[in-house]
């Protein structure tokens, strides 16, 4: 059996709405600078004459003119071409940011759902790596402060029932039912104090 690692197909095509609509507008982007141009360069060389040789034959006529008629001839290649290394660049592109949008929603999903365990992790090349690392660092802090409170709610659940104990007891000792009613308050101001430490718009209302 083979140790070598199964080779997985780079998918490219993350958001396919957001990456066509993209690559569309940059088309239309590149083609209009094209014909932009081509506008600004004939009208500063429209009082200008050139000669081609074309089909054994010399022509004569205005710049913009004989311009316009070549680039016409050549029109399919731009289209081809040019078209061909927008869709391709744009593709790149987009891909370094769908990409990344994609670890954040699916990371914000699992998040919804109450589940803390995801961390965002984007490849080298990848956009958006400091809203990674501060979505990384507010789920590692949310885990830490649940937990807080966890252990804290843990402490006041043992303390309880053996408060339970000892009031049930014929003599109950108050010294340890004391003790054992400040350790519970001791803990809930804890909890009290992490969870005031968030501002919620709860809170305010």
């Amino acid at each position: 059996m083979s140790t070598h690692p199964r080779y997985k197909r780079r998918n490219y095509f993350i958001n396919k709405e957001f990456q066509g609509r993209t690559i569309f507008h940059y088309f239309i982007l590149a083609t209009l600078g094209s014909i932009l141009f081509m506008a600004v360069f004939s009208f500063f060389s429209s009082n200008t004459l050139s000669i081609t040789y074309d089909n054994y034959q010399l022509q004569l006529g205005v710049t913009p003119g004989i311009l316009f008629q070549k680039i016409l001839s050549t029109q399919w290649v731009f289209i081809v071409l040019g078209g061909m290394v927008v869709v391709f660049v744009t593709l790149i592109l987009t891909h370094r940011v769908a990409g990344p949008f994609f670890r954040f929603e699916k990371t914000l999903d699992t998040m919804i759902e109450k589940d803390l365990s995801d961390t965002i992790v984007l490849r080298k090349k990848d956009e958006g790596k400091h809203l990674a690392e501060k979505i990384n660092t507010f789920t590692r802090m949310l885990e830490n402060d649940l937990g807080h409170i966890d252990a804290r709610n843990e402490n006041i659940a043992a303390c309880a029932k053996n408060l339970e104990k000892i009031l049930h007891t014929p003599d109950p000792d108050m010294v340890k039912a004391l003790a054992m009613l400040d350790e519970i308050l001791h803990s809930q101001k804890n909890i009290a104090q992490t969870v005031r430490a968030y501002n919620c718009s709860a809170a305010k209302e």
